[in-house]
């Protein structure tokens, strides 16, 4: 087998299936990266059981063949090769994989064909279509709110819900719970709910192409879902396991409802919280009378901060509530437009709507604090 890459096309076509030949940390093992050249274009492929890259870029083929690479290095090392053009040529006697490029050689042992595990693509029947940038922008909206704790993995991913047109991503940790949807240009070809590993969707949206138009298949059954893009096939195992209905933590009713201007309230959030970040679990207190809004947090030992700002407040009033100051940077982090909304229960969970963004749910339940 030889072959004359383009570095940085080689480089790309490495990275994009890196991820699932890296070593574990519970493991020694690597499986490798399989280079196949055939037919005018090189395939890469890395499967490590929990998720399967597949990926392929042109490249000149001055002999067809194929090559397992078990070495992590690689990738990193391709990338400081000089010049613009890489050879790479194997040797089947000795075992080897060589990159040569100007004066600079590299060889890697190779392992059996044999024992790779090859990527197996589902069949595409359970399909939905999206752009790429759509994917990014639910997936940084979401992401967030999920479990970082192992110990209930369910909540470790982010739910996806497919009904006709309509598409969703939820994620929670069960103090919090972050909904976006949209629709679909064309309508899925079954309904579907699963979910996603959440820091496995991150690596999906890393390698998306950035070009406008864009797009990606989502494909799923009972155990796996893929993404198809580009010249790119990701597929994942799902988290198993039952996700509650989310829909029916989102509050219908409020006692109390506060309209802020969103650089104010961000503002005095900012303010408050380095005291807040060194308390028992980061609380910050909301006081809300007609006036508008007290936010602090105090502590014996650390310190008290405190800001009043204005804002529209209608309800039963006066309410004093206490939450998680991370909780809220988070959706202000998150958050477009000139207001927000707060839409508050004097014994239940928050609602915060977002002035531009209707479809953009966010969640948040209160907690025991200094009120």
């Amino acid at each position: 087998m030889k072959v004359r890459f383009n570095k940085s096309i080689l480089s790309h076509a490495l990275d994009t299936v890196q991820r699932a030949a890296q070593t574990k940390i519970t493991s020694n093992t690597n499986n490798g990266i399989l280079i196949r050249a055939a037919e005018g274009r090189i395939s890469f492929e890395a499967n490590d059981y929990t998720i399967g890259i597949k990926t392929s870029c042109e490249a000149e083929i001055l002999e067809p063949g194929d090559v397992v690479v078990a070495a992590p290095q690689m990738p990193g090392m391709i990338k400081l090769l000089p010049g613009e053009e890489v050879i790479l040529e194997t040797d089947d006697a000795a075992s080897l994989c060589h990159f040569r490029a100007g004066s600079a050689h590299y060889r890697f042992p190779t392992m059996s064909y044999d024992d790779f595990p090859q990527v197996e693509e589902m069949e595409r029947v359970n399909v939905c279509h999206m752009a790429c940038a759509d994917l990014q922008k639910l997936n940084s909206l979401i992401a967030y709110a999920a479990a970082m704790e192992k110990n209930n993995p369910v909540f470790n991913g982010i739910l996806f819900e497919i009904k006709g047109s309509v598409f969703s991503m939820s994620a929670t940790n069960t103090h919090r719970l972050a909904i976006r949807e949209i629709t679909l240009p064309e309508e899925a070809t079954s309904t579907g709910r699963f979910i996603v590993p959440s820091g496995i969707l991150n690596d999906v949206c890393r390698l998306l192409p950035d070009e406008e138009g864009a797009q990606v298949e989502i494909s799923w059954a009972k155990s796996h879902a893929a993404f198809t893009f580009g010249d790119t096939y990701f597929i994942t195992n799902l988290i198993s396991g039952e996700y509650p209905d989310v829909h029916r933590v989102v509050p219908t009713r409020s006692d109390v409802d506060a309209k802020f201007n969103l650089k104010e309230l961000s503002n005095a959030i900012r303010m408050v919280s380095p005291i807040s970040r060194d308390i028992n679990y980061n609380t910050v207190n909301f006081q809300f009378s007609e006036e508008g809004a007290i936010i602090s947090a105090e502590d014996a030992d650390v310190g008290a901060s405190s800001v009043s700002i204005p804002a529209e407040v209608s309800g039963r009033l006066p309410l004093n509530i206490v939450f998680n100051c991370s909780y809220i940077e988070d959706i202000l982090k998150h958050s477009n437009g000139e207001t927000i909304t707060f839409h508050l229960l004097a014994n239940g969970p928050m609602l915060i709507e977002q002035e531009e963004d209707k479809s953009y749910i966010y969640v948040v339940t209160p907690m025991r604090g200094r009120q």
